[in-house]
C-alpha cells in the first residue's frame, strides 16, 4: 500500500532527509520518499498513519493527510 502526505515545517533539502529517516524507521515502512520541493512525503508498506504522523512530529516536522 502507497501513501502520500503534505509535510510542514520543511525548508531545506536537509529537512526532506530528516523526515524521510524518520518515516523509514517506523515499522511496518518498506519504502519512503520525501520530496522537499512538492512538500511531499510518498510512504510505501502496511504503517500506522497516526505512527507516521508521530514519528515526523518527532523530528519536528508535521505530517499531513493529502
Amino acid at each position: 500500500m502507497t501513501q502520500t502526505y503534505k509535510v510542514t515545517g520543511m525548508t531545506c533539502a536537509h529537512c526532506a532527509s530528516s523526515v524521510e529517516s524518520a518515516l523509514k524507521r517506523v515499522p511496518g515502512v518498506a519504502n519512503a520518499s520525501v520530496k522537499y520541493i512538492r512538500k511531499e512525503a510518498t510512504v510505501e508498506g502496511q504503517a500506522d498513519s497516526q505512527a507516521l504522523k508521530q514519528a515526523v512530529r518527532e523530528a519536528g516536522y508535521g505530517l499531513e493527510d493529502k
